[in-house]
């Protein structure tokens, strides 16, 4: 049998971030310029496509392509960093500047995001379809219905939820892959991913209890609640700064804590002989 620790899985995070402090430092500096020159093409895109399509027409399809594009390559940056995080665990010889790159790994992890996303939509209309059948049932039934979709949902997401670092280790898409690896594996995997979760929420919380209370410091408590939208951005500049930057700078070591514990469970699944390709 595998050696593999749903506890020691939920903490491997943290061991990558003592032992590679300094590639997620070096993260979080990309990850804020990224997002900078991101939003800057976002801005130029939008306001080119609305002048070659007129203010008055063209102004709203612009700001809505320009949000589409600004979310894909938001998604592409933060795919880049989870591609980061399997190369430090599986392949740190691997060529790449801070272990980053881009190239046929991140879009394979792309793609495998991409199904998932659609597998989760479509799974969300159709039980949201077969609630609608059921509607005639007592309130008991639908809630029941409920609990029931989503513990389907969660049991499929986690025997699938090895398909991405199977994309990075083995190179190609295989959801079968994650399927047999993860077969009598439910339980444990499910606490890990419980543990992992309450950590994340932990760091999450304390993450915006420190940014509250750094900008509170910095720009003074009284006044800001009752400030609102371009009020509260004038009178508050140095608050919003804080606020958006320190959680951008945060992000690549939220990633590690949360990607590095199903690394982990595909290296000790993948190494039980049992599973052998």
């Amino acid at each position: 049998m595998s050696a593999f620790s749903a506890s020691d899985a939920a903490l491997e995070g943290f061991q990558m971030l003592r032992t590679h402090w300094r590639v997620v430092v070096g993260w979080a500096l990309f990850n804020l310029l990224a997002l900078i020159a991101m939003i800057v093409i976002t801005v130029i895109l939008g306001v080119g496509i609305g002048l070659a399509a007129g203010v008055d027409q063209g102004s709203g399809a612009a700001g809505a392509i320009g949000g589409v594009a600004g979310g894909l390559v938001t998604a592409l940056i933060e795919t880049v960093l989870i591609v980061g995080v399997y190369r430090v665990m599986l392949r740190p010889g691997d060529p790449g500047f801070l272990h980053l790159r881009l190239g046929r790994d991140e879009g394979r992890l792309f793609l495998v995001g991409l199904i998932l996303f659609c597998g989760v939509v479509l799974f969300a209309g159709l039980a949201v379809a077969l609630g609608a059948l059921l509607g005639n049932i007592t309130f008991l039934g639908r809630i029941i219905a409920g609990v029931l979709a989503l513990g389907v949902g969660g049991w499929l997401a986690l025997r699938l939820g090895l398909a991405a670092p199977i994309s990075f280790a083995e190179r190609r898409i295989d959801f079968a892959r994650s399927w047999r690896l993860t077969r009598g594996h439910g339980w444990p995997l499910l606490g890990m991913w419980f543990l992992n979760f309450c950590l994340v929420m932990l760091v999450w919380l304390a993450l915006w209890l420190a940014v509250f209370v750094l900008s509170g410091l910095l720009t003074g408590f009284h006044g800001f609640a009752s400030a609102e939208g371009g009020e509260a951005l004038q009178s508050h500049p140095g608050r919003y700064l804080i606020e958006g930057v320190i959680p951008i700078l945060c992000l690549p070591a939220l990633l590690v804590i949360s990607q590095a514990p199903w690394v982990s469970a595909y290296r000790s699944l993948a190494a039980d002989p049992a599973e052998a390709l």
